[in-house]
């Protein structure tokens, strides 16, 4: 029997979209400090932080006794960023699971993992692969136990861009938050030592979590946001930079995403670049506005979400991070204070 149309109709799940998005929580773990302004203050005075002792992070202790020996380092430098941007945001159980969404950025979180398992395969054969790491076998994993410990079954994504996959995953998460796909959103971005250089000051650990929510939430919460940000990411073929035309192309990109994130003249820059000639086209383009200040990007895509978390913690003014390096990526994001919302916080304590 054929069925009228209304009865093959298939019910669509109603989307609000979030036209005034604010961060109501955040959370960082690197090295050298859990707080984010601290830890911003720290990579400022240094240029970047000291070799790291093995061993800095204890799961046990930090986590829990139960449930997290086996994870991969990365994951455990996400769930507790997570945890503390949670916590500092109130709690998540004012929104449904089917309505929570995560996206992170990395680029060497199983970086470690997956050399270990190359060896084994080469050396040994692939029936030699531990039975509790080969589950890794691939980047987004590590976010899917995120989103499994907190009940986020809206969506869940991994974004990789060299160095700029941190704010890649802000800026996509946050699109998607504004067409509805979710109601409450975790951005993060989480990285682990290279196999081979612990001792290397570029390479990155540690990872950072915002919350990301609708103003009219925070405010029914009682929750101050600690601010509002918009990103906008491109990419600049690193041989364009070579000539005087491709340089000139990168500096247009650049001003196009300035004015797509809202930037205004006397916003304060910060930057994080390497030594290319991506970079230093972007550095000669900047060269009108107000520079803050400028670290060297790491091997991963930590250092400009420490940079947004602790300039957002410690609650400063307008201010632009701006992001470029040798694989042509370029990421420009306005951070902005709420200055009219007042309302009492009724979140955890600072990270």
């Amino acid at each position: 029997m054929t069925r009228a149309p209304e009865q093959l109709r298939t019910p669509v799940a109603v989307r609000s979209p979030i036209a005034d998005p604010v961060i109501t929580g955040i959370g960082l773990v690197v090295p050298w400090s859990d707080v984010p302004e601290r830890a911003l203050a720290d990579l400022d005075r240094t240029g970047g932080p000291e070799p790291v002792e093995p061993g800095w992070f204890n799961a046990r202790a930090r986590l829990g006794p139960r449930g997290y020996k086996y994870l991969p380092p990365a994951g455990q430098y996400l769930l507790l960023a997570a945890r503390r941007a949670i916590q500092d945001s109130g709690g998540l159980e004012h929104v449904p699971a089917h309505r929570r969404g995560a996206a992170v950025g990395t680029n060497s979180g199983l970086a470690e993992v997956f050399d270990t398992m190359d060896r084994t395969v080469v050396e040994s054969n692939a029936a030699d692969l531990s039975p509790v790491t080969a589950p890794y076998f691939a980047i987004n994993v590590l976010s899917s136990r995120l989103a499994a410990e907190h009940e986020m079954k809206g969506f869940q994504l991994t974004l990789t861009s060299s160095r700029v996959a941190g704010l890649e995953a802000l800026e996509t998460g946050t699109r998607a938050l504004a067409v509805g796909r979710c109601s409450l959103l975790i951005v993060a971005a989480m990285e682990h030592v290279l196999p081979g250089s612990a001792d290397e000051p570029v390479s990155e650990q540690g990872a950072t979590a915002l919350v990301i929510e609708s103003a009219a939430a925070a405010q029914a919460r009682g929750v101050r946001p600690h601010g509002r940000c918009r990103t906008r990411t491109g990419f600049a073929p690193p041989t364009a930079a070579a000539g005087p035309a491709g340089r000139r192309r990168v500096g247009d990109l650049l001003a196009e995403a300035l004015t797509a994130v809202g930037a205004e003249a006397g916003d304060p820059v910060h930057t994080v670049l390497d030594d290319s000639g991506v970079a230093r086209a972007v550095r000669d383009a900047l060269a009108p506005r107000p520079l803050a200040s400028t670290v060297a990007a790491g091997a991963g895509c930590l250092r400009p979400m420490i940079r947004v978390a602790g300039l957002l913690a410690a609650g400063a003014g307008p201010a632009v991070v701006v992001v470029a390096t040798a694989e042509g990526n370029i990421a420009v994001t306005r951070l902005e204070p709420d200055p009219s919302t007042v309302y009492p916080s009724t979140g955890g304590p600072p990270c």
